[in-house]
């Protein structure tokens, strides 16, 4: 089989341009049986590229040319990385080095989230070493130019080190000269660029710890932001909850062959409500779904972070074409529960993402979710899930916002007056739309997102221009 997968990632190579789930779905048919679907959610966040130190530095998004043999190149280096074959030379390095390396000529691929090397491998098809240097991948660098022989180099960040490979060019993938290419097309592309907090900070010092990948807007104070529009969706809006035959319809839509087997009402709230002995669903009319697994369940169950995955992402396919308009994506994995993993997802639409951000969740008491799906499974089932279930659309108008961020975090200490400078960190700083509760239309607002190292979010309004 893994030589079929090789031959199929060459045959790939040949024929440049199509779609990433190529790979995926060779992997799916293996033994592993992994879901057909599985690139639907398991995928970069983000992917950027640079001519090196002080240049610009571009986003590639999916809709973007190279996106896909982009990524099929870096999956093809990852999985002989992951296997141990054809490596040159290796060295490991400091957290901080990875701040060198993105300033080097280099396209840099990033997860939302740290992805276990195992999962990974199965994902890939391929038997992970065990004498691999590290447990999980959260950022790949792709260096074209790492020396005078014909080899590329490959570094991996795995948000505590950063360990850096040298391999030969693949001789049926992009060519150093391709790469080239690529940043040309790039730089004369009219498109927004950036540069990185390492650079920045050159010449600026900040009294709080900030990671020094972080990418900052260029050149243009302004950009242009198309106007999102969030609903609920349809068939929950317009139920006629003393309605059998919509009750029926929404069964069959959320429960799939469950829907046989449990029985349904409406409670005080107007929320949905399917159960029976051994699992309920709730449905909210601002969208939100709960599921809860009701009967006992074996800790011993909590199984592999793959096989949990797998779990999870089969209840999401079930539901998922209720949401319209935006792509769900893996955002995050905890493995330190006891018994289980719990996963988050979230939407990107129009290429950027939706923040969910202390959205009410009805459990009796003041609870929150900061993600628009949070799922618990382990290896047999899905435990319980919050789901915020919305429709999304573009608007008509465009909205001109103010990007300038060298006094955004000014603003995060004027906004949150309880923070101080000698507490405070900055992981990741990206613009989001900002999804509030609602049971109506919604108009999302861009706003700048700051995440900390700690885990905590604090949230900036991006500022309209208006008048142009």
């Amino acid at each position: 089989m893994t030589s079929f997968i090789q031959v199929g990632i060459l045959w790939n190579y040949q024929n440049e341009g199509l779609p990433t789930n190529f790979l995926w779905n060779i992997f799916a048919s293996s033994n592993k049986k992994v879901p057909s679907d599985i690139s639907d959610y398991v995928k970069f966040f983000r992917i950027t590229a640079t001519e090196g130190y002080d240049e610009s530095h571009f986003i590639i998004d999916e809709t973007h040319e190279h996106y896909d043999k982009l990524t099929n190149e870096v999956l093809y280096y990852l999985s002989n990385l992951l296997e141990g074959k054809e490596i040159l030379r290796r060295q490991i390095y400091h957290e901080e080095d990875w701040g060198e390396v993105v300033v080097k000529k280099s396209f840099v691929f990033e997860f939302k989230t740290i992805v276990n090397t195992s999962t990974l491998a199965a994902l890939l098809n391929v038997e992970s070493n065990e004498s691999q240097e590290f447990n999980g991948v959260y950022k790949v660098a792709l260096l074209p130019r790492i020396d005078s022989n014909n080899n590329i180099g490959l570094y991996v960040y795995d948000g505590s080190r950063t360990y850096g490979y040298v391999l030969p060019f693949s001789e049926k993938g992009l060519s150093r000269e391709k790469y080239n290419d690529i940043l040309i097309s790039l730089e004369e592309d009219d498109g927004y660029s950036y540069v990185v907090m390492n650079e920045w900070m050159g010449i600026n010092k900040t009294p709080y710890r900030i990671k020094p990948d972080i990418l900052i807007p260029r050149g243009s104070a302004s950009e242009d932001f198309p106007d999102i529009i969030s609903t609920v969706p349809q068939i929950i809006r317009d139920i006629d909850t003393t309605s059998k035959e919509d009750l029926e319809k929404i069964a069959a839509k959320v429960l799939g062959s469950d829907k046989e087997r449990l029985t349904w009402g409406v409670d005080l709230d107007n929320s949905i409500v399917f159960r029976n002995p051994s699992k309920t669903y709730k449905i909210h009319r601002d969208g939100l779904m709960e599921y809860k697994y009701l009967s006992q369940y074996d800790k011993a169950d909590k199984g592999s972070e793959i096989d949990a995955l797998h779990r999870a992402i089969e209840f999401i396919a079930k539901v998922a074409d209720l949401v319209k308009g935006a792509e769900i994506y893996l955002s995050g994995i905890n493995s330190d529960k006891d018994g289980y993993y719990t996963f988050t997802f979230d939407y990107k639409v129009s290429q950027r993402p939706v923040s969910f951000l202390e959205y009410p969740v009805n459990t009796g008491k003041e609870a929150f979710i900061n993600n628009a799906i949070e799922i618990n499974a382990n290896k047999k089932k899905v435990l319980s899930c919050y789901w915020i279930l919305k429709e999304f659309s573009v608007g008509s108008n465009t909205l001109k916002v103010r990007t300038y961020p060298f006094d955004l975090l000014d603003d995060v200490f004027k906004k949150y007056d309880h923070l101080n400078f000698y507490n405070f960190s900055v992981k990741d700083v990206i613009t989001s739309y900002d999804a509030k509760y609602s049971k109506n239309e919604e108009h999302l607002k861009p706003i700048w997102l700051i995440e900390t190292m700690d885990g905590r979010n604090f949230t900036v309004e991006m500022n309209e221009i208006k008048g142009e």
